[in-house]
Protein backbone atom coordinates (compact mmCIF):
# COMPACT_ATOMS: atom_id res chain seq x y z
CA UNK A 1 0.00 0.00 0.00
CA UNK A 2 2.81 2.45 0.57
CA UNK A 3 4.57 1.65 -2.13
CA UNK A 4 1.73 2.25 -4.61
CA UNK A 5 1.12 5.59 -2.88
CA UNK A 6 4.73 6.77 -3.16
CA UNK A 7 4.48 6.11 -6.48
CA UNK A 8 1.35 7.96 -7.10
CA UNK A 9 3.17 10.66 -5.05
CA UNK A 10 6.27 10.30 -7.30
CA UNK A 11 4.37 10.32 -11.09
CA UNK A 12 2.02 13.57 -9.66
CA UNK A 13 5.45 15.13 -8.55
CA UNK A 14 6.39 14.93 -11.55
CA UNK A 15 3.20 15.13 -13.55
CA UNK A 16 3.18 18.87 -12.02
CA UNK A 17 6.90 19.29 -13.71
CA UNK A 18 8.47 21.03 -10.22
CA UNK A 19 12.02 22.85 -12.40
CA UNK A 20 9.45 24.98 -14.34
CA UNK A 21 7.09 25.28 -11.01
CA UNK A 22 10.28 27.08 -9.25
CA UNK A 23 10.82 28.80 -12.31
CA UNK A 24 7.43 30.49 -12.57
CA UNK A 25 7.85 31.45 -8.47
CA UNK A 26 11.25 33.12 -9.19
CA UNK A 27 9.69 35.22 -12.14
CA UNK A 28 6.91 36.56 -10.18
CA UNK A 29 9.23 37.10 -7.29
CA UNK A 30 11.61 38.93 -9.91
CA UNK A 31 8.72 40.86 -11.36
CA UNK A 32 7.36 42.12 -7.53
CA UNK A 33 11.31 43.09 -6.88
CA UNK A 34 12.00 45.00 -10.22
CA UNK A 35 8.48 46.27 -9.77
CA UNK A 36 9.10 47.44 -6.08
CA UNK A 37 12.88 47.42 -5.45
CA UNK A 38 14.49 45.12 -3.04
CA UNK A 39 12.56 46.48 -0.45
CA UNK A 40 9.69 44.01 -1.33
CA UNK A 41 12.25 41.23 -1.29
CA UNK A 42 10.58 39.61 1.66
CA UNK A 43 7.23 41.00 1.56
CA UNK A 44 4.28 38.82 2.49
CA UNK A 45 1.81 39.14 -0.58
CA UNK A 46 4.66 39.18 -3.28
CA UNK A 47 5.96 35.70 -1.99
CA UNK A 48 2.66 34.32 -1.50
CA UNK A 49 2.06 35.53 -4.93
CA UNK A 50 4.59 33.66 -6.21
CA UNK A 51 3.41 30.22 -4.55
CA UNK A 52 0.02 30.63 -5.61
CA UNK A 53 1.55 31.69 -9.69
CA UNK A 54 2.86 28.23 -9.12
CA UNK A 55 -0.03 26.93 -7.77
CA UNK A 56 -1.61 27.75 -11.01
CA UNK A 57 1.11 26.36 -13.45
CA UNK A 58 1.28 23.11 -12.00
CA UNK A 59 -2.66 22.86 -12.70
CA UNK A 60 -1.86 24.00 -15.79
CA UNK A 61 1.06 21.76 -16.20
CA UNK A 62 -1.52 18.77 -15.19
CA UNK A 63 -4.48 19.29 -17.19
CA UNK A 64 -2.09 19.53 -20.27
CA UNK A 65 -0.99 16.66 -19.42
CA UNK A 66 -4.23 14.98 -19.11
CA UNK A 67 -5.49 16.40 -22.70
CA UNK A 68 -2.10 15.21 -24.57
CA UNK A 69 -2.42 11.62 -23.48
CA UNK A 70 -3.09 10.51 -26.99
CA UNK A 71 0.24 12.75 -28.36
CA UNK A 72 3.18 11.86 -25.90
CA UNK A 73 2.51 7.59 -25.96
CA UNK A 74 4.43 8.79 -29.21
CA UNK A 75 6.27 12.11 -28.29
CA UNK A 76 6.80 11.66 -24.36
CA UNK A 77 6.14 7.91 -23.56
CA UNK A 78 7.95 8.47 -20.23
CA UNK A 79 5.50 11.53 -19.03
CA UNK A 80 3.62 9.36 -15.63
CA UNK A 81 0.11 9.28 -18.12
CA UNK A 82 1.43 7.78 -20.95
CA UNK A 83 3.64 5.67 -19.02
CA UNK A 84 1.07 3.99 -17.38
CA UNK A 85 1.78 5.33 -13.81
CA UNK A 86 -1.26 7.77 -13.10
CA UNK A 87 -4.52 7.92 -14.96
CA UNK A 88 -6.20 10.25 -17.03
CA UNK A 89 -8.85 11.38 -14.52
CA UNK A 90 -6.47 11.63 -11.65
CA UNK A 91 -4.07 13.76 -13.38
CA UNK A 92 -7.52 15.55 -14.37
CA UNK A 93 -8.57 16.21 -11.34
CA UNK A 94 -5.30 17.25 -9.66
CA UNK A 95 -4.93 20.05 -12.16
CA UNK A 96 -8.15 21.04 -11.15
CA UNK A 97 -8.29 21.41 -8.02
CA UNK A 98 -4.57 22.78 -7.39
CA UNK A 99 -5.71 25.93 -10.08
CA UNK A 100 -8.40 26.38 -7.91
CA UNK A 101 -6.27 26.93 -4.89
CA UNK A 102 -3.99 28.94 -6.57
CA UNK A 103 -6.83 31.11 -8.16
CA UNK A 104 -8.16 32.00 -4.15
CA UNK A 105 -5.20 32.26 -2.45
CA UNK A 106 -4.79 35.35 -5.98
CA UNK A 107 -7.90 36.38 -4.94
CA UNK A 108 -7.72 36.50 -1.40
CA UNK A 109 -4.17 38.18 -1.55
CA UNK A 110 -5.73 41.45 -4.06
CA UNK A 111 -8.90 40.93 -5.87
CA UNK A 112 -6.77 41.78 -9.06
CA UNK A 113 -4.67 38.82 -8.69
CA UNK A 114 -7.28 36.58 -8.73
CA UNK A 115 -8.38 37.88 -12.07
CA UNK A 116 -5.20 37.41 -13.55
CA UNK A 117 -5.09 33.72 -12.20
CA UNK A 118 -8.40 32.46 -13.48
CA UNK A 119 -7.76 34.46 -16.84
CA UNK A 120 -4.36 32.11 -16.80
CA UNK A 121 -5.83 29.68 -15.95
CA UNK A 122 -8.75 29.29 -18.24
CA UNK A 123 -6.07 30.13 -21.16
CA UNK A 124 -4.07 27.39 -20.24
CA UNK A 125 -7.19 25.00 -20.42
CA UNK A 126 -7.84 26.15 -23.76
CA UNK A 127 -4.42 26.19 -25.04
CA UNK A 128 -4.71 22.42 -23.47
CA UNK A 129 -7.62 21.79 -25.27
CA UNK A 130 -7.52 23.19 -28.93
CA UNK A 131 -4.85 26.20 -29.03
CA UNK A 132 -1.66 23.81 -28.83
CA UNK A 133 -2.90 22.07 -31.57
CA UNK A 134 -3.11 24.86 -33.81
CA UNK A 135 -0.73 27.29 -36.00
CA UNK A 136 1.30 29.39 -33.44
CA UNK A 137 -2.28 30.24 -31.62
CA UNK A 138 -0.85 28.21 -28.67
CA UNK A 139 2.97 29.46 -29.04
CA UNK A 140 1.72 32.90 -28.72
CA UNK A 141 -0.92 31.77 -25.39
CA UNK A 142 1.82 30.46 -23.54
CA UNK A 143 3.90 33.90 -24.12
CA UNK A 144 1.28 35.61 -22.84
CA UNK A 145 0.83 33.40 -19.56
CA UNK A 146 4.62 33.66 -19.13
CA UNK A 147 4.59 37.39 -19.91
CA UNK A 148 1.79 37.78 -17.32
CA UNK A 149 3.96 36.52 -14.47
CA UNK A 150 5.84 39.64 -14.40
CA UNK A 151 2.49 41.77 -14.18
CA UNK A 152 1.16 39.43 -11.58
CA UNK A 153 4.26 40.24 -9.17
CA UNK A 154 4.79 43.74 -10.49
CA UNK A 155 0.75 43.84 -9.19
CA UNK A 156 1.37 42.09 -6.00
CA UNK A 157 3.70 44.89 -5.25
CA UNK A 158 0.85 47.75 -6.26
CA UNK A 159 3.02 48.87 -9.10
CA UNK A 160 2.19 46.81 -12.59
CA UNK A 161 3.97 49.01 -15.25
CA UNK A 162 6.76 48.10 -13.69
CA UNK A 163 6.58 44.53 -14.75
CA UNK A 164 6.24 45.51 -18.66
CA UNK A 165 9.93 45.00 -20.47
CA UNK A 166 10.24 42.04 -18.63
CA UNK A 167 6.81 40.56 -19.54
CA UNK A 168 7.97 41.38 -22.98
CA UNK A 169 10.76 39.40 -22.80
CA UNK A 170 9.24 36.51 -21.39
CA UNK A 171 6.61 37.08 -24.46
CA UNK A 172 9.37 36.71 -26.87
CA UNK A 173 11.37 33.63 -25.03
CA UNK A 174 8.09 31.93 -24.54
CA UNK A 175 7.13 32.25 -28.03
CA UNK A 176 10.55 31.04 -29.63
CA UNK A 177 10.81 28.11 -27.56
CA UNK A 178 7.57 26.28 -27.85
CA UNK A 179 8.36 26.84 -31.68
CA UNK A 180 10.89 24.72 -30.74
CA UNK A 181 8.99 22.01 -29.09
CA UNK A 182 6.36 21.69 -31.41
CA UNK A 183 9.74 20.95 -33.56
CA UNK A 184 10.52 18.47 -31.79
CA UNK A 185 7.04 16.97 -31.47
CA UNK A 186 6.23 17.19 -35.01
CA UNK A 187 5.47 13.30 -35.61
CA UNK A 188 3.73 12.50 -33.21
CA UNK A 189 1.96 15.82 -33.75
CA UNK A 190 1.96 15.04 -37.51
CA UNK A 191 -0.13 11.08 -36.52
CA UNK A 192 -2.16 13.08 -34.19
CA UNK A 193 -3.68 15.41 -36.54
CA UNK A 194 -2.41 18.63 -35.18
CA UNK A 195 -1.74 21.36 -37.00
CA UNK A 196 1.28 23.18 -35.64
CA UNK A 197 3.48 25.37 -37.37
CA UNK A 198 5.93 22.52 -38.07
CA UNK A 199 3.36 20.22 -39.25
CA UNK A 200 1.80 22.87 -41.62
CA UNK A 201 5.04 24.81 -43.12
CA UNK A 202 8.09 22.13 -41.85
CA UNK A 203 10.79 22.18 -39.46
CA UNK A 204 13.13 24.38 -41.24
CA UNK A 205 10.61 26.98 -41.73
CA UNK A 206 9.54 26.89 -38.32
CA UNK A 207 13.40 27.20 -36.89
CA UNK A 208 13.66 30.08 -39.22
CA UNK A 209 10.27 31.95 -37.09
CA UNK A 210 11.69 30.51 -34.00
CA UNK A 211 15.08 32.24 -34.80
CA UNK A 212 13.07 35.72 -35.59
CA UNK A 213 10.97 35.72 -32.64
CA UNK A 214 14.30 35.42 -30.49
CA UNK A 215 16.42 37.99 -32.25
CA UNK A 216 13.41 40.17 -31.68
CA UNK A 217 14.31 39.28 -28.08
CA UNK A 218 18.12 39.59 -28.20
CA UNK A 219 17.25 43.33 -29.22
CA UNK A 220 14.36 44.10 -26.94
CA UNK A 221 16.47 43.70 -23.82
CA UNK A 222 18.75 46.25 -24.36
CA UNK A 223 15.59 49.11 -24.68
CA UNK A 224 15.36 49.36 -20.76
CA UNK A 225 19.05 50.11 -20.52
CA UNK A 226 18.84 52.58 -23.90
CA UNK A 227 16.40 54.43 -21.46
CA UNK A 228 18.49 54.62 -18.78
CA UNK A 229 15.95 52.21 -16.26
CA UNK A 230 18.23 49.43 -15.70
CA UNK A 231 21.81 49.66 -14.83
CA UNK A 232 25.40 48.63 -16.54
CA UNK A 233 25.06 45.88 -14.05
CA UNK A 234 22.26 44.66 -16.40
CA UNK A 235 23.85 45.59 -20.00
CA UNK A 236 26.79 43.37 -19.22
CA UNK A 237 24.51 40.36 -18.05
CA UNK A 238 22.02 40.47 -20.53
CA UNK A 239 25.34 40.91 -22.70
CA UNK A 240 27.37 38.03 -21.62
CA UNK A 241 24.65 35.63 -20.28
CA UNK A 242 21.46 36.37 -22.59
CA UNK A 243 22.51 37.68 -26.16
CA UNK A 244 25.54 36.30 -26.47
CA UNK A 245 23.96 32.39 -26.10
CA UNK A 246 20.83 33.72 -28.34
CA UNK A 247 22.83 34.63 -30.95
CA UNK A 248 24.22 31.33 -31.13
CA UNK A 249 21.08 29.26 -31.08
CA UNK A 250 20.02 32.08 -33.47
CA UNK A 251 22.87 30.95 -35.99
CA UNK A 252 22.14 27.26 -35.26
CA UNK A 253 18.37 27.89 -35.92
CA UNK A 254 18.81 29.86 -39.22
CA UNK A 255 21.42 26.68 -40.61
CA UNK A 256 18.85 23.98 -39.40
CA UNK A 257 19.32 21.56 -36.62
CA UNK A 258 18.58 18.24 -36.17
CA UNK A 259 16.06 16.45 -34.38
CA UNK A 260 18.08 15.72 -31.63
CA UNK A 261 19.63 18.92 -31.21
CA UNK A 262 16.07 20.47 -30.54
CA UNK A 263 15.90 19.28 -26.98
CA UNK A 264 19.33 21.26 -26.32
CA UNK A 265 18.05 24.10 -27.90
CA UNK A 266 15.09 23.85 -25.59
CA UNK A 267 16.97 23.42 -22.55
CA UNK A 268 19.85 26.25 -23.05
CA UNK A 269 16.47 28.84 -23.63
CA UNK A 270 15.22 27.49 -20.08
CA UNK A 271 19.35 28.31 -19.01
CA UNK A 272 19.06 31.69 -20.77
CA UNK A 273 15.74 32.19 -19.04
CA UNK A 274 17.30 32.47 -15.46
CA UNK A 275 20.13 34.27 -16.76
CA UNK A 276 17.75 37.08 -18.04
CA UNK A 277 15.84 36.43 -14.47
CA UNK A 278 19.31 37.21 -12.62
CA UNK A 279 20.08 40.37 -14.98
CA UNK A 280 17.13 41.72 -14.54
CA UNK A 281 17.18 41.10 -10.70
CA UNK A 282 20.50 42.96 -10.52
CA UNK A 283 19.53 45.60 -12.75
Amino acid sequence: MKSKIFHYLDASWELLRPVNLVITALTVWVGGIIAGGVEVMLNGTLLCAAFAAALVAAGGNAINDAYDEDVDQLNRPDRPIPSGRLDYVSAFKLGGGISIFGIIISYLLKPGLGIIALCVALLLWVYSVSLKRTILLGNFAVGICGGLAFIFGALAVDNPAGGMYPALFAFLIHIGREIVKDIEDVSGDRLCGAMTLPVVAGGQHAQRVAAFMLMMLATAVFIPYWTGDFSRNYFYIMLTAVDLPLMLIILFLLIGVEQRGLKRVSAALKLIMIAGLVALYIG
